[in-house]
């Protein structure tokens, strides 16, 4: 049975990474990714370098709210040995001893689970790939004026 992941403790800067991740349909880098059950995008993923990421896009994680090191080939950031580092109000990156990760049971709600489609489905229309997004938008805006149009 997928499991989920309970992401909880963290305070002022970047709380909204505390939620609860279902898995997904996809891997990065090699690994399992989730996506948080809020509507607002926020995925944990494998960066490819020896850390759990968490940030609003899947990516190499250059930018993301919180990362925790790695150091074994463990298949989530659950059997991580921590601590969590995150993004302080001042811009540095400090640990954080408050902030834990545990597996859950995935959530069987019908809706969670069409989310999950939804997401798949997505990416396979390059709907959440940027440079994709800016190209649509590009096609939509036929006037170049940063505003689409019924007319256009």
């Amino acid at each position: 049975m997928p499991v989920a992941l309970r992401i909880a403790g963290r305070m002022g800067r970047h709380a909204l990474i505390n939620d609860t991740y279902e898995p997904m349909q996809i891997t990065h880098n090699n690994q399992p990714c989730w996506v948080a059950r809020a509507v607002a995008p926020r995925y944990i993923f494998h960066s490819g370098k020896k850390r759990w990421c968490i940030s609003k896009q899947i990516d190499d994680g250059a930018r993301c709210w919180a990362y925790c090191e790695t150091t074994s080939g463990g298949t989530d950031p659950s059997s991580c040995p921590g601590p969590w580092t995150c993004c302080d109000q001042d811009g540095e990156w400090r640990a954080d001893n408050k902030v834990s990760c545990t597996s859950v049971p995935a959530d069987n709600d019908k809706f969670v689970q069409l989310r999950m489609t939804l997401d798949a489905d997505m990416r396979h229309y390059g709907l959440v790939d940027h440079s994709n997004l800016k190209s649509l938008w590009r096609r939509l805006d036929f006037n170049g004026n940063n505003i689409v149009s019924l007319a256009e």
